[in-house]
């Protein structure tokens, strides 16, 4: 977010999206395609139809939850805000920090998470094209 100045004086927000954001979005995209994938590969055949959609249901309602509380924040703190802002300003430095280094945590580990996704981009976009050579095969027991 940039500010620039109104006519009134009053400083307006500006959003922009460079180069690197928008190759960043578009990365994070197709890492978190695998959420779509997922439940028809994996969860449909494990819970079925009533438990994927229960599962799916409960999900959407926790961001539902979610987004509801980041709207208030932001009506109520229109300035550029974020998780750090929020709790910084509703409860002190203390618990901003300490949600931030939380929020941190949090990111770093999805990251490993996520990354997970893109092989099976891969297996799903080109198939059996990268699979050659000795492949080990784990003993099932």
């Amino acid at each position: 977010m940039v500010r620039t100045p109104e006519p009134s004086g009053e400083p307006r927000q500006r959003t922009y999206l460079g180069q690197l954001g928008a190759w960043a979005l578009a990365f994070g995209c197709s890492v978190g395609w695998g959420s779509f994938v997922m439940p028809g590969t994996t969860f449909l055949p494990i819970a079925g139809p009533v438990g994927s959609a229960v599962g799916l249901i409960a999900g959407g309602l926790i961001m539902l939850i979610l987004a509801l509380n980041y709207h208030y924040l932001m009506n109520r703190y229109p300035d550029g805000g974020g998780t750090y802002t929020y709790t910084w300003k509703c409860f002190g430095h203390d618990h901003g920090f300490i949600s931030a280094w939380f929020l941190l945590l949090t990111y770093m580990a999805i990251i490993w998470a996520n990354a997970t996704a893109l092989p099976l981009i891969g297996r799903t976009l080109f198939g059996n094209l990268f699979q050659f050579g000795f492949h080990c095969q784990l003993p099932t027991t």
